[in-house]
């Protein structure tokens, strides 16, 4: 692999508009997709977990598309000792699931 390749991912979150940093640590782990197919059925899997129970209540979701940072020792190590949002390069929200 190429030192300078940045790598494209999927993912989701909870619609927050009030936090100010997406990528700061909440306690619950962000899970990571290959391709935005697989992050879509993975939300739809978790929206009809969510909404068989009745005393649950489907916050907005929204799927998003990151690109991280180029590939090298100091992108890992920022990975590595402050998370997730120090590897991110861009995100976009691609959409929001009500």
């Amino acid at each position: 692999m190429s030192q300078s390749e940045s790598l494209t991912f999927y993912t989701y979150a909870r619609v927050d508009e009030g936090r100010d940093d997406r990528w700061a640590y909440t306690g619950i782990p962000e899970i990571f997709f290959y391709d935005e197919d697989s992050a879509r059925e993975a939300l739809r899997e978790l929206r009809g977990d969510v909404e068989s129970d009745q005393d649950d209540e489907w916050p907005p979701m929204q799927l998003e598309k990151i690109e991280t940072l180029p590939i090298s020792k100091a992108s890992i190590l920022a990975l590595l000792n402050e998370g997730v949002g120090a590897f991110v390069k861009s995100y976009e929200i691609i959409e929001i699931v009500d």
